[in-house]
C-alpha cells in the first residue's frame, strides 16, 4: 500500500507538472490583427517558395518553380517590410501571453528573412547538396499525384524550368562582373549531378517517374498526361540542364576560386557572421564559436580516451581514432545491410518513447534511401518532414552510397539523430499542434532544430541504447563531430583554413569515415554559417535541462520537462533560453 500511495503521489505530481509544462503559450492566438499579419506572412512565403510549400503539403502554387529574379527578390523584401512595420506596432498590453510569443516569433522570423535576402547567397546559388539544380528533380518526391490537375500542375513545372535556368545565370553572371564566384571544390561537384540529367532516352530522367502512376487517371487522359510530360522532359527539361552545364564548363567554372572560405571575397566576413547568427540565433562572434569548439574538443577527447581504456587499445589517443575509423569490421558490406540495420533501430526505439515524452505524434517515421543522383554529394543522412496532409510519412534519408565507408558504430547515434527522439518526433509535434499559426507549426531555426536533434543522441543513453563500448564511441565520435565544426567553419570562412586544414583536424579528432569527412568539409564550405548551429544549440538544451533538474530535485520529471521544451514549436534559441529559465524560475 505504501508503494501504491508513493505511486500516486508521484503520478499526481507528474500531472500537475505537465500541465505547468504545456502552459498558456501552448493557446492559439485570438487577437484579430496579429492572426491577420501571421497569416499574410505564410502566404507571402509560400508564394515566394512554392517547392518547399508543396514539400510541407501547402498546394496552391503546384505549377510554379522558386523565382530567383532580383525582381521577385525586391517584392519579397517590399512585403516583409511591410509586415515587419505593423508588427512592431502591436501593443504588449493589448496581448495574451502566447500572442506576445507569436509576435515576436513573427518579428524575428521575418528579420531572418530580410537577413538572408542582405546576404546575396544568390549570387552564387549553385551548390551540391540543396542547390536549384538539385531541388528540381527532387519535386517527384513532394509533388502530389492525386489527379489530371496535379499532373499538369508538374508539366507546368517541368516547362518553367529553362526559365528558372536563365534566372541562376543571370544572377551569376552578374556574380561575375563583381568577381564573386563560388569555391572550385564546389562547382567541380556540381558537374556530374548536371550531367546526370542530360539523357538520351527520355524515360531515364529521374524527372520520368511520375508517368508510372499514370494508372490513377482516365483512361482517355493517360496518353494526353504521358506526352505532355515526355515532350517537356525533352524539349525544356534536357535542353535547360545541357545549358547550365555549358554555362558552367565553360563560362563559370574557369573563374572559380581556390579558396573556401568566404573571408575570399569582397565583404565576406562580414557575410559570415551574419550567416553564424542566422544559424546559431545568438549573438556570439566567430573568435567566440571558435574557441567554444576547442574547449568542447578537448573535453570529448578525455571521454573518447576513456573508451578506448574499456575497448583496451593500446596506444595513443590518435592511433586508436585512426584504427576506429579504418578497421574493416567497423564497415558495411552492402546497402540492403546498412538500410537493415538503421531500420532495426528505428523500429526497437520507437515503443520506447513514452518514457521520455508525454505528448507523441501520430505521423510515421521510415527509411529512404537517398537518391542515386544526389547521394555522391550528400552527407551520411538527413530528414524529410511529414507534408501537412499526411500523404506520405516522414523519412529517414540514408546515404547508402559506398557502403564499405560507412561506419557501423556511429549508426545508432544517427538514427536517434534524424528520426526519433530527433528530428522527425520534435517536427511532427509542431506540425500537428494546431493550436499554433502556420508558420509557428513549419518553423525551422536551425540552432533549435539541429541543438535538439544534437541533445537527441544523448537521449539513447535514458532508453537503454548504445549497449557497448562501440555504440557509446559512435555517440562520442558524433558528438565530437559536431564540435569540431565550430572550429572548422570558422576556421575556413574566417581564419583562412585550406580544405586540407579542415580535413586534417576532423581526421585528427573523429573517426568519421574519409569519405564522410570530405563530404562534410566541403558541405561546411557550401553552407557558411549553418554548422555551428548545432553544438551551440545543444549546448544550451543541455544547459536547461541541468538547471530544471537542479530546481526540481525530486520532483523532476524528465517527460514535462521535454513537454515543455517543444510545446510551444521552433523558436530561437535566446527566446527559448528566456521562456524555460522563466517557467524553471516560477515552478
Amino acid at each position: 500500500m505504501a508503494g501504491m500511495d508513493t505511486m500516486k503521489r508521484l503520478g499526481i505530481l507528474t500531472v500537475a507538472f505537465y500541465w505547468v509544462a504545456l502552459g498558456p503559450a501552448a493557446l492559439g492566438q485570438e487577437d484579430p490583427a496579429l492572426k491577420t499579419l501571421a497569416d499574410r506572412y505564410w502566404r507571402s512565403l509560400l508564394r515566394y517558395r512554392p517547392t518547399w510549400a508543396t514539400s510541407i503539403g501547402e498546394y496552391r502554387y503546384n505549377a510554379r518553380l522558386d523565382d530567383y529574379s532580383y525582381r521577385a527578390r525586391q517584392r519579397w523584401g517590399s512585403s516583409l517590410r511591410a509586415v515587419e512595420k505593423k508588427v512592431a506596432l502591436l501593443v504588449d498590453a493589448k496581448l495574451s501571453d502566447g500572442d506576445r510569443l507569436t509576435r515576436d516569433l513573427l518579428l524575428r522570423s521575418v528579420q531572418d528573412e530580410l537577413l538572408r535576402l542582405d546576404c546575396h547567397q544568390d549570387l552564387f546559388p549553385l551548390e551540391p547538396l540543396e542547390g536549384p539544380h538539385i531541388q528540381f528533380p527532387l519535386i517527384v518526391v513532394s509533388h502530389p499525384f492525386r489527379n489530371k490537375d496535379d499532373f499538369e500542375d508538374y508539366v507546368s513545372r517541368l516547362r518553367a524550368f529553362p526559365e528558372q535556368v536563365e534566372t541562376l545565370t543571370r544572377n551569376m553572371r552578374n556574380a561575375m562582373t563583381r568577381n564573386i564566384y563560388s569555391p572550385r571544390v564546389t562547382i567541380d561537384k556540381v558537374v556530374p549531378q548536371l550531367q546526370v540529367h542530360i539523357v538520351n532516352e527520355v524515360e531515364q530522367s529521374a524527372l520520368y517517374a511520375p508517368v508510372h502512376r499514370l494508372q490513377i487517371l482516365d483512361e482517355n487522359d493517360r496518353d494526353e498526361v504521358r506526352q505532355a510530360i515526355i515532350t517537356a522532359i525533352k524539349s525544356d527539361v534536357i535542353p535547360a540542364y545541357r545549358k547550365l552545364l555549358r554555362f558552367v564548363e565553360f563560362e563559370y567554372l574557369p573563374g572559380c576560386r581556390d579558396t573556401v572560405g568566404l573571408g575570399a571575397i569582397p565583404g565576406g566576413t562580414r557575410l559570415y557572421r551574419q550567416l553564424a547568427r542566422l544559424h546559431s540565433t545568438v549573438e556570439l562572434s566567430p573568435a567566440e564559436i571558435h574557441q567554444i569548439g576547442l574547449d568542447e574538443v578537448a573535453r570529448l577527447r578525455k571521454e573518447l580516451a576513456k573508451v578506448q581504456v574499456e575497448l583496451g587499445f593500446k596506444g595513443s589517443l590518435d592511433a586508436f581514432l585512426l584504427h576506429m575509423r579504418t578497421e574493416p569490421e567497423y564497415r558495411f558490406e552492402s546497402s540492403e545491410a546498412l538500410l537493415s540495420a538503421a531500420d532495426r533501430i528505428l523500429q526497437r526505439t520507437k515503443p520506447l518513447m513514452s518514457k521520455l515524452f508525454t505528448r507523441l505524434p501520430q505521423a510515421e517515421c521510415v527509411m529512404k534511401e537517398i537518391e542515386s543522383f544526389r547521394a555522391a554529394s550528400s552527407p551520411v543522412a538527413f530528414y524529410n518532414p511529414v507534408p501537412q496532409d499526411g500523404s506520405r510519412p516522414g523519412y529517414f534519408y540514408l546515404n547508402t552510397y559506398s557502403p564499405i565507408d560507412r561506419l557501423r558504430f556511429t549508426l545508432e547515434a544517427l538514427t536517434y539523430h534524424e528520426a526519433i527522439p530527433g528530428h522527425h518526433l520534435q517536427m511532427s509535434l509542431d506540425q500537428e499542434n494546431m493550436s499554433l499559426p502556420k508558420f509557428r507549426r513549419h518553423g525551422s531555426f536551425t540552432a533549435y532544430v539541429e541543438g535538439w536533434a544534437l541533445y537527441a543522441e544523448k537521449l539513447g543513453y535514458e532508453i537503454g541504447g548504445y549497449r557497448d563500448a562501440n555504440a557509446r564511441f559512435g555517440q562520442l565520435t558524433f558528438e565530437i563531430w559536431r564540435a569540431c565544426r565550430l572550429v572548422v567553419d570558422t576556421g575556413i570562412h574566417v581564419m583562412r583554413w585550406s580544405r586540407d586544414d579542415a580535413i586534417d583536424y576532423m581526421a585528427k579528432n573523429t573517426s568519421l569515415a574519409p569519405l564522410d569527412i570530405g563530404t562534410e568539409v566541403d558541405r561546411y564550405i557550401a553552407w557558411p554559417g549553418q554548422a555551428v548551429a548545432y553544438k551551440i544549440g545543444e549546448l544550451r538544451f543541455t544547459a536547461l535541462r541541468k538547471a530544471a533538474e537542479a530546481k526540481f530535485g525530486d520532483r523532476f520529471d524528465v517527460r514535462a520537462f521535454h513537454d515543455r521544451l517543444l510545446s510551444d514549436g521552433a523558436m530561437p534559441i535566446d527566446m527559448l533560453e528566456k521562456r524555460m529559465r522563466s517557467w524553471i524560475a516560477s515552478n
